[in-house]
């Protein structure tokens, strides 16, 4: 195994950030959060029916909003909520709940092939010419749906250990009650620490035309996730303050959810970057799918 000194961390911190502003990030976030917006109501509802084959869905549901609102805020989270409301009520006839069915996956896979788009630039891969056909269009948007059921199953494996939690932290709460809060408090950031970084791992390893080795995939997941959670609660402190509603006003909301989104997205792709750079760094560099390349970027003279 190798280890990284202190300066090299710092040189590969950098090259990363480097390799992010070269790929014009802000057009990628912006991208990004934008079709965030029309994909989140489709993603969640997915996931609520997915789970609610084995577990009461309304319970499934009111969890799952409530996560989010510990995230983003209960007022960023009330038009998710109606948009959710909105596919719902599509599902009156047979015609029309399989075509809205349709709809929700395209709806909900497009976000991700956004994000593996947005991987395969950072990483230089693309799919060879000639190799993109219907049957690669599928199966991609088959490895985006696989995703957010992974997503499904980290979530409720979550509220599992949440469970246990619960139950250790009245124990030590009647025994050791100064315990009991900093218990608590270093449990919920370390397991919001391990879920994002499942999570993480499992996109940069099979979202994208380029695959990383697990190792790999893990420590760019690692970094990544203890930068997300940090923002997160940067940004839970700082945008309730900020007055956001005296400009925007009725669309606050909407605008507080697209500024978390753009924030993740920003170091999603530095996540990416960072993979990049250490993989090379590693000298086990980010393999090619079969039909895929490697590509580089030259100046041509005018």
């Amino acid at each position: 195994m190798k280890l990284i000194s202190f300066k090299d961390s710092r040189r590969l911190l950098n090259d990363a950030l480097q390799l992010l502003l070269k790929n014009d990030p802000l057009r990628l976030a912006g991208a990004t959060s934008f079709f965030s917006t029309f994909a989140l109501p489709p993603i969640l509802l997915i996931l609520i029916q997915l789970m609610g084959l084995m577990f009461n869905r309304r319970e499934m549901g009111r969890n799952l909003v409530q996560r989010l609102s510990s995230v983003v805020g209960q007022d960023s989270v009330q038009p998710i909520i109606n948009a959710i409301r909105g596919f719902r009520g599509l599902a009156q006839s047979w015609p029309v709940a399989i075509f809205g069915s349709l709809f929700m996956l395209f709806v909900a896979t497009t976000l991700f092939k956004i994000i593996k788009s947005s991987f395969n630039q950072l990483w230089m891969i693309r799919m060879a010419a000639g190799k993109e056909n219907i049957r690669s269009v599928l199966f991609s948007r088959l490895r985006s749906l696989l995703v957010i059921v992974v997503a499904g199953v980290l979530f409720l494996a979550s509220l599992l250990i949440e469970s246990m939690q619960t139950l250790l932290g009245n124990y030590l709460s009647e025994s050791w009650p100064g315990i009991a809060s900093v218990f608590n408090v270093a449990f919920t950031q370390l397991l919001s620490l391990l879920v994002v970084t499942a999570w993480f791992t499992v996109l940069f390893r099979y979202l994208p035309d380029g695959r990383p080795t697990w190792r790999i995939a893990l420590t760019g997941a690692f970094i990544t996730s203890i930068l997300f959670n940090t923002g997160k609660v940067v940004l839970h402190v700082a945008l309730p303050g900020s007055n956001l509603g005296v400009l925007y006003g009725t669309s606050t909301s909407v605008v507080l959810l697209l500024l978390f989104v753009f924030y993740s997205s920003i170091i999603l792709y530095f996540g990416a970057a960072f993979t990049k750079v250490y993989s090379d760094y590693m000298k086990k560099p980010i393999q090619p799918l079969t039909n895929a390349l490697y590509y580089t970027m030259s100046d041509v003279a005018g």
